[in-house]
């Protein structure tokens, strides 16, 4: 991101919008966080009685009115579990014929055809080249079939928002460590692969979903696993016989409840 550069970043979440507006700072390799919104629907998206096209289109009309969006690039990001990540360390190989040789394991690592899916890959930070060939690289193959793509902008689109990034979640949370958490890392030409950085882990615990990532910080590991604030409430609803809103009320408070130590009953076989 170049000076003077600003960028959206834009979740569209099960329980809210968020949103980021970042722009270049005056040293390189630095950005300004300088405006956020923070949108919460009048009921969550999963919600049985919920109309997530509504509630998307309203929050997306609310965020426009009060942000200026013009002039600024937009980037989105989507779950992991609508992508695929796959993480491969290639042969040597000249540096030349990595594009090549990426094609051919992205054919054999993506369970679809490609023409049905928007892919991209990669190049992981710390390998090293000699001769010409590319020694100890490793590449990060992202996809994600084709109709999940246009699903996801869709809501933008019909809001008549140009978005120029899509990005899956667990990879932004990734470059959040790295750039923000991680500023001492070595150069990538002196990563030793058998004394790597001590790694981070961290969690984003979703409504429906968490996405967790591990990474030193040229390496990364990561799962989408299918547990999130939802399955608190609901364990909530389901002990204490109460409705679906007075259980996100109380998990959300608990420690103002008449009871929390019930609400945190309720909850123990999930934190288990």
């Amino acid at each position: 991101m170049s000076k003077g550069e600003s960028f959206w970043g834009i979740d569209i979440g099960q329980c809210a919008l968020k949103a980021l507006r970042c722009r270049g700072g005056d040293n390189e390799g630095h950005i300004i966080a300088e405006a956020f919104d923070y949108i919460e629907y009048p009921k969550i998206l999963s919600q049985p009685d919920a109309d997530p096209a509504e509630l998307i289109r309203d929050a997306l009309d609310e965020f426009l009115k009060r942000n200026p969006v013009k002039g600024s690039h937009v980037a989105i990001s989507v779950p992991g579990d609508r992508g695929l990540p796959r993480f491969v360390k290639l042969p040597p190989v000249e540096s030349s014929k990595i594009p090549d040789l990426v094609k051919f394991e992205a054919k054999q690592q993506i369970p679809f055809p490609l023409e049905d899916v928007v892919w991209d890959f990669q190049q992981m930070p710390g390998g090293t080249e000699e001769d010409g060939f590319s020694m100890e690289t490793e590449v990060g193959l992202f996809a994600m079939k084709r109709d999940q793509v246009f699903r996801s902008l869709r809501p933008f689109t019909n809001a008549g928002i140009e978005v120029d990034i899509v990005q899956l979640t667990p990879i932004a949370l990734f470059n959040y460590v790295v750039f923000d958490q991680m500023s001492d890392l070595p150069p990538p030409d002196q990563y030793d692969p058998d004394n790597p950085p001590v790694s981070q882990v961290v969690m984003s615990l979703g409504t429906d979903t968490s996405d967790l990532v591990v990474t030193n910080g040229y390496r990364m590991w990561q799962r989408s696993i299918p547990i999130g604030g939802n399955h608190f409430t609901k364990a909530i609803t389901k002990e204490l016989k109460v409705t679906f809103s007075k259980a996100e009320h109380l998990k959300r408070n608990a420690m103002k409840a008449e009871d929390p130590r019930a609400i945190f009953q309720a909850m123990k076989p999930l934190f288990n």
